[in-house]
Formats: structure tokens, C-alpha cells, sequence
């Protein structure tokens, strides 16, 4: 339980770091860098940080344990990234809105046809500081239960 703890606390200090760096330093507003490379390293990150926690209880755990810390690393790390990106949302205010804007400034880019560019900016515009952090939390769940899964494989107790 103790290195669950650690490991969604390090998860979520991860998540914030990277989405603070990204608003900062203004890379949210390039498409592939702020929408899928971030997803990207959100994900590396939770992969990083899974692998580690189930190494250290390897010895002692078998499969469904191993599961189990990983569901469980999922669950209290999603709702830290939750709670932390509303938080970040509340320290930067315009953090949101920023965002958004600079995804339907990149979706025109794209020059898409005018029904499906009005659908794309109605779903973005839709985006809620609760949405955008369920979001967060939802991945976060799942990354970690499916890595935790795999990596369960070849890092547990030996029956």
C-alpha cells in the first residue's frame, strides 16, 4: 500500500510538471507537441512509474496481486490527477481557455470542411475544467490497470 502511494503521488507530480511546462514555456499551442506529444509523456510517465512500484513488491506479490497494485495505483493516482489538475485550473485561470484556443486555431489549419470544423470547435468548446480532469483521471485508471496487467507477467512472485 505504501509504495501505491508513492508511486501515484510521483504519477501525479509527473502530470503536473509536464502540463505546467507545457503551458509555460507555450508548446500546448502546437498540435502534435501540446495534444499528442503530452499525451505521450502523461503515458510514458504512468508506464515509468507502474514498472517501478511493481518491481519493488515483486518479490513478495504473485499475478493478482501485481494486478491489484497496479489497479490500485490507477485509482488513488487518478484521483490525485484529478484533484491536481483542478487545482492547476484554479492557479492558472486562463490555463483552459488557453488550450482550447489554440486547438481550433490548430484544427483550422487543417482546413477541414465547415460542418465538421463547427462539430470539432462545439466538442472543444464543451471542454469543462471538470470534463478536462475526468479525462486525466479515466486514462490515468486505465494505463496503469493495462500496464499493471502486462508488466504483472514477468514482474511477480514465482508460484
Amino acid at each position: 500500500m505504501k509504495i501505491a502511494i508513492k508511486a501515484s503521488v510521483a504519477l501525479m507530480i509527473a502530470v503536473m510538471i509536464v502540463s505546467v511546462l507545457m503551458y509555460v514555456t507555450g508548446l500546448y499551442e502546437n498540435l502534435l507537441i501540446g495534444g499528442l506529444g503530452s499525451i505521450l509523456l502523461f503515458i510514458t510517465a504512468n508506464i515509468a512509474v507502474v514498472f517501478w512500484a511493481l518491481k519493488q513488491t515483486a518479490a513478495e506479490n504473485g499475478y493478482l496481486r501485481q494486478l491489484g497494485g497496479g489497479a490500485l495505483i490507477g485509482l488513488i493516482g487518478g484521483v490525485l490527477v484529478f484533484l491536481g489538475s483542478m487545482a492547476l485550473m484554479m492557479v492558472l485561470p486562463d490555463y483552459l481557455e488557453d488550450v482550447k484556443t489554440a486547438q481550433i486555431v490548430s484544427l483550422e489549419q487543417f482546413n477541414p470542411s465547415e460542418d465538421v470544423l463547427e462539430k470539432q470547435i462545439t466538442k472543444i468548446e464543451a471542454i469543462t475544467p471538470v470534463s478536462s480532469s475526468m479525462q486525466g483521471m479515466v486514462g490515468t485508471f486505465f494505463t496503469s490497470l493495462i500496464v499493471g496487467a502486462i508488466v504483472a507477467i514477468f514482474k511477480r512472485k514465482k508460484e
